[in-house]
């Protein structure tokens, strides 16, 4: 064992980490809980309101690679802790701002919170070695997930007493206590000073260029009409962004993602169930939510406050939590190739559920139990999948990669079920009628399936002997 491998970890580093990474879920999930909140606070519509998550995930996409990049090498702890007091600063903007732009400026920067995985991974795999850094990064991985469905509650009962503005003070608290957390715990690295990073700004305009055109497209395409010169006229400029985008990372020395690490051998088929996945996750869940928060006057919603709808959001975290063993059991008797389909098929069978029983608490109860686990077993094993094969250097830009990847297929997600929604409301009336979430549903299942079929097909078989290789605790975050 080297020095550099015997060096102590610092104490209270992984809670610090673990902390860290779900500060930033628990921010960036208030989206869907307060839809309806800010619908009828703001007097906007639901497909407006429903903004308050997609412009989170869409700053997310731009910005995560963004910081990832700058936290790459010794960098890591300043960024980290800088992204942890921007989210802090978005929830003081989205508490006090009085206007719906305000709030929309607030969860924008909240959306640097889906950058604290790939950061704290990062810092993870400088200081920890073997079996625990991969207990760790199984933690750190589904840490959105678990923050969300613990963070909810907490925060619908700010609702519940007050305001949703509580819940954002609630999160800015949680985010400076972050930041403290972690710039007393994490050692400093700036002994190891190496070359300074240079930021694709380029590509980082085209990508947010590019996402916002196509997700605007998707989201006023009922309301403007899909043939209409505006929409048509957005998908056009959004599909030529992310073409340069494409191209620009091709050619740039020190791209923004990485599209041949990102299409390398191995990790093609990860990242693009990611993309799928978060599809299915960010849209299938955004439209339970609503039905779930839905009143009961026509007898369709359950009419349940934000912080009912916060406990129900429970089951999803505490089943990814206790998911990782199945994971461990899929790896010792079928290998490595086939836990994302795994976990991706039950993912689509807790949507397929609720598409066709969605009446009861109960209902809702049984759809995040699967969601849960299919979450915890596909999500897991993703970073060990991914750190595996990638230079030490460079482990916040590859990890970033994939949650990049997670966010733009939710962002997608999330535009398209609220497209559907929209595309199902009665004249006159502002809630879509049954059919509209079923068919939100299903939408979430096909890409959940499609997710499936493309980590069977594009994730490599396991070579001679790798599933011994991975040890038992490389997706388990409990043992």
């Amino acid at each position: 064992m080297s020095a550099k491998d015997a060096t102590p970890v610092p104490r209270g580093l992984v809670p610090a980490l673990a902390f860290a990474a779900l500060t930033g879920a628990v921010v960036a999930g208030l989206g869907s809980p307060i839809v309806l909140e800010v619908a009828r606070e703001r007097g906007v519509s639901i497909e407006a309101a429903q903004w308050t998550l997609t412009i989170t995930l869409l700053v997310g996409v731009v910005g995560t690679p963004v910081v990832s990049r700058l936290g790459d090498g010794h960098r890591t702890r300043p960024i980290l802790v800088t992204s942890l007091l921007v989210v802090g600063a978005g929830s003081v903007c989205a508490a006090l701002v009085p206007t719906f732009p305000g709030l929309l400026a607030g969860r924008a920067m909240q959306g640097l919170g889906y950058a604290m995985v790939p950061l704290t991974v990062a810092i993870a795999r400088q200081h920890l070695r073997g079996p625990r850094l991969n207990r760790t990064l199984a933690v750190l991985s589904t840490s959105v997930a678990v923050g969300v469905g613990l963070g909810n509650p907490v925060m619908g009962f700010a609702v519940l007493v007050a305001n949703y503005r509580v819940a954002f003070l609630v999160a800015l608290l949680v985010a400076v206590a972050g930041a403290v957390w972690v710039w007393r715990v994490v050692p400093s690295t700036a002994a190891a000073r190496g070359p300074g990073v240079r930021v694709d700004v380029g590509g980082a305009v085209l990508l947010g260029v590019g996402l916002a055109s196509s997700l605007l497209a998707i989201a006023k395409g009922q309301s403007w009409g899909w043939g209409s010169a505006p929409v048509v006229g957005l998908a056009v400029v959004g599909l030529l962004a992310l073409a340069g985008w494409v191209c620009v990372e091709l050619r740039v020395s020190s791209p923004l993602v990485d599209v041949r690490l990102a299409c390398a051998h191995g990790v093609l088929g990860v990242n693009l169930s990611a993309i799928l996945l978060g599809m299915a996750v960010f849209g299938g869940v955004a439209v339970m939510i609503l039905l779930v928060e839905r009143p009961t006057t026509d007898g369709l919603g359950l009419g349940y406050s934000v912080f009912v709808n916060g406990l129900l959001m429970v089951p999803m975290s505490v089943a990814t939590l206790l998911s990782p063993p199945v994971s461990r059991w899929v790896i010792r008797h079928t290998g490595l190739r086939f836990v994302l389909p795994a976990g991706a098929l039950a993912v689509a069978a807790a949507f397929g559920f609720f598409a066709v029983a969605h009446h009861s608490t109960w209902h809702i109860v049984v759809a995040m139990t699967l969601m849960g686990f299919g979450i915890g077993v596909a999500y897991a094993v993703m970073p060990a999948l991914i750190v595996e094969r990638t230079p030490r250097d460079r482990t916040a830009s590859a990890t970033g990669i994939n949650q990049v990847l997670r966010l733009m297929g939710g962002a997608v997600g999330a535009a398209g079920a609220a497209a559907i929604l929209a595309a199902h409301v009665p004249p006159g009336r502002l809630d879509p009628e049954e059919t509209g979430y079923g068919l939100a549903a299903v939408a979430a299942v096909v890409a959940a399936v499609a997710a499936a079929i493309v980590a069977f097909v594009l994730v490599p078989a396991d070579r001679a002997g790798a599933v011994d290789e991975a040890p038992p605790t490389a997706v388990s975050p409990l043992t």
